[in-house]
């Protein structure tokens, strides 16, 4: 099978950039969402998920995060919203896409009759829509254009990604429609050259694999292109999709991309392919004289290497210390002893006095085949042990079966090789066997999702009861650091690693660390889990408030002013709130016309909220308690006067 690669494929400049854009701010450690899925690939998606990078469907859904406006680009609306609730924007749209809203624009505000040719639904389509200040008229197929009346002078825009072979159909039907058609061509030039390049590869393949996202509007015109070759076409997402009855080893198979599909899943899907290949050609080698006869014997002669053993036949067998057993003993003193008896198969031709060669390994091949056939029909996994990293994936031992796990196999995520397995045991499913063409592949990754949806039954109850666990630090980013507990990972949060503010992960956690955490949220759908370390910590606002009770009077520093009071800090680091009716009667002055920031005093504690870590301060009792006291401290004075007086 020939596998040939389109010449133009995967991430355009628009999506690139936006990709970047959305690492750079994750990277900073700040918080921050898409709005919507940056661009049509779930894997992408993923990828930026598992960096603190989510989205968000609308803007009603933002907190205090920055959001990033995708490649697609919005309406004017939404910036207005943003604008409207102080929602910091960090706008990745496309150039090639605000050179479209702006053409659609200003032809609008123009006075011109504007069709955009594009499909309704899309994010794209829509914010152009919206530019044109909904008087843009959107069409999205011949049918709907002959629907339409005639038009003296009509203007044209359309979609980034729009086909250009239907937006040629569309011009030759609208050119009958209308006295004079002006063409903005706003189809992005890289769209362009994708869309040739798979015609092209169509021509020259027997059949094609378009990679992308499900979603994508430009992967699906791809798709549609090869489609229209007649030539097989199958659009898939990564790897994992591949079928192997799709193909022939005789076959040219041509691999293109849309502009949303990262090289990593192009390149898996290349590598998966090249595995097929090769399988194709291993699928076609049989053993020499494998169909032998079954035999069985007794060992009449040693030596290191080698037992000659007799069967009844007038010579006897060879059998070497290769054809015994993987792996091969180092002397087959050490395994037999003459008058042993042994079962084997000839593995070559029986000739007038030629040398017969026998296989106990061969033989023993076939219970183990037993083996693997009935963990494939049970559904149950089999041991394995790694020998051999290869560009496909992993070679390894099963009993005395050789087996092959595909790179898309070896583990839960996209790994560029597996050779962190080679030399370790571990289970795996089987997923297809044919004894005949010696072939058997397995799957590691097929044990890890059953494991995985265990541990998520065990990771609900944990937070459920929020029980304790023990966990190990896996990586360390600015905003926090990614924990593994029992196979599964989740995000502890730099706010949740300790009571005190922490500056850098790196003070207080380092990689393979084992740490006690709580989990604070748990959301099965998404398979996402957060931690928290802190609160498996003592709390010292708790430790510290018992030194304290009602009516306290304490010395504090007033650290911020607010419009209804102060916020005070006492010595030990606890803060409360001094609200403005408890400053002063006077209704009034301001909080500034009493109180600055830095200012000592004396207040009075009134109130103590354990449960909301509260403390409520009064400035006024203490003025008050200090005015009653002052009447009583001048009293024997004016006594000892009168005595004088006398």
């Amino acid at each position: 099978m020939k596998i040939v690669v389109a010449k133009k494929l995967g991430f355009c400049y628009g999506v690139k950039r936006a990709i970047q854009i959305a690492e750079k701010v994750g990277n900073s450690g700040e918080r921050t969402v898409t709005l919507g899925p940056i661009i049509h690939n779930p894997q992408v998606v993923a990828a930026l998920r598992e960096k603190g990078i989510g989205y968000v469907d609308d803007l009603q859904e933002v907190t205090d995060e920055a959001v990033i406006i995708r490649s697609h680009g919005v309406g004017p609306s939404c910036y207005n919203i943003a604008n409207g609730k102080n929602i910091k924007i960090i706008d990745a749209t496309c150039p090639f896409v605000l050179r479209a809203q702006k053409e659609a624009n200003s032809l609008v505000r123009a006075g011109k009759t504007v069709l955009i040719f594009g499909e309704k639904n899309h994010p794209e389509v829509r914010s152009i829509a919206e530019w044109a200040l909904d008087r843009a008229i959107v069409v999205e197929s011949v049918d709907e254009l002959e629907a339409l009346p005639d038009f003296d002078e009509v203007s044209v825009v359309s979609q980034t990604t729009f086909s250009q072979r239907l937006f040629q159909e569309m011009l030759d039907v609208l050119s009958r429609k209308a006295e004079t058609v002006d063409v903005y061509r706003t189809i992005c030039n890289v769209t362009e050259e994708r869309q040739s390049a798979v015609i092209e590869l169509a021509e020259h393949c027997d059949a094609v694999i378009v990679i992308g996202g499900k979603k994508s509007g430009n992967t699906r015109r791809l798709y549609e292109l090869a489609q229209a070759s007649g030539k097989p076409a199958f659009h898939i997402e990564t790897a994992a999709e591949l079928k192997r009855t799709w193909f022939t080893r005789d076959m040219t198979v041509g691999i293109t991309a849309g502009a949303s599909t990262p090289d990593w899943i192009i390149e898996e899907v290349v590598l998966a392919m090249e595995d097929m290949n090769k399988t194709f050609e291993e699928m076609e080698m049989e053993y020499d004289f494998r169909k032998g006869s079954e035999v069985e014997g007794t060992v009449v002669e040693l030596t290191d290497d080698e037992a000659y053993v007799s069967f009844g036949y007038k010579t006897e067998a060879v059998l070497t210390a290769r054809e015994y057993s993987f792996p091969a003993p180092k002397s087959m003193k050490d395994v037999l002893a003459v008058g042993d008896t042994v079962q084997a198969v000839i593995t070559n031709a029986v000739k007038e006095d030629g040398t017969i060669y026998i296989s106990k390994i061969k033989l023993d091949r076939l219970a183990d085949w037993d083996i693997v056939e009935s963990a494939l029909e049970k559904d149950e996994p089999v041991e394995c042990e790694g020998i051999e990293a290869i560009k496909a994936g992993l070679l390894v031992q099963i009993q005395s079966l050789r087996g092959f796990i595909p790179l898309s196999q070896g583990d839960l995520r996209f790994v560029r090789s597996l050779s962190f397995l080679v030399g370790s045991k571990f289970p795996a499913k089987v997923l297809e066997v044919d004894r005949q063409k010696n072939r058997l592949v397995l799957s590691r990754k097929a044990v890890l999702e059953e494991h995985r949806e265990e541990e998520m039954v065990n990771m609900r109850e944990a937070f459920e009861n929020h029980s304790v666990l023990t966990g190990v630090v896996k990586k360390i980013m600015p905003y926090g650091a990614f924990i593994d507990v029992n196979g599964i990972e989740g995000l502890l949060h730099i706010s949740d690693i300790a009571w005190n503010k922490v500056d850098k992960v790196e003070d207080v956690l380092e990689p393979n660390q084992e740490i006690e955490v709580v989990i604070k949220s748990f959301d099965e759908e998404k398979q996402r889990i957060s931690f928290s370390r802190k609160e498996t910590l003592p709390d010292p606002w708790l430790e510290n408030i018992e030194n304290y009770a009602v009516s306290d009077a304490v010395v504090g520093k007033v650290v911020k002013l607010i419009d209804f009071g102060a916020i005070v800090e006492l010595e030990d680091g606890l803060t409360g709130l001094l609200h403005i009716s408890e400053i002063t009667k006077d209704r009034s002055k301001k909080v500034a016309d009493v109180l600055q920031e830095g200012d000592k005093v004396e207040v009075q504690i009134i109130g103590i909220n354990k449960a909301r870590k509260r403390i409520s301060f009064s400035l006024i009792e203490v003025e008050e308690r200090t005015a009653a006291e002052e009447p009583a401290a001048e009293e024997p004075a004016e006594e000892a006067s009168e005595g004088d007086q006398e």
